[in-house]
């Protein structure tokens, strides 16, 4: 039986953000967005739940953070920033 993966979809100014990305960091974004098709909440991401929002994580990758939502009933992962950590909790 096939395994069943997540769909990794960007909100338009997630993407904007991801695309702004030094190149370096933007293959180690394409290896979490790898992992994060297969299974959001693994172990091997360290994530972290963001407090006070339902199904909102984010990953560390150096300075920069993905912060994404996970809607397990359709199997979508919702990529909703990239950023230096300075920034990308601004605006939340």
């Amino acid at each position: 039986m096939a395994e069943r993966r997540y769909k990794v979809a960007f909100q338009r100014s997630a993407f904007k953000e991801y695309q702004a990305l030094p190149k370096p960091i933007r293959a180690r974004v394409d290896e979490v967005l790898s992992v994060l098709s297969i299974n959001p909440l693994s172990e091997v991401l360290k994530f972290k739940k963001l407090r006070g929002k339902d199904n909102h994580y984010r990953v560390r990758i150096g300075d920069y953070r993905v912060i994404y939502a996970v809607q397990g009933d359709v199997l979508l992962v919702r990529v909703i920033r990239i950023g230096n950590r300075k920034d990308v909790y601004r605006h939340f």
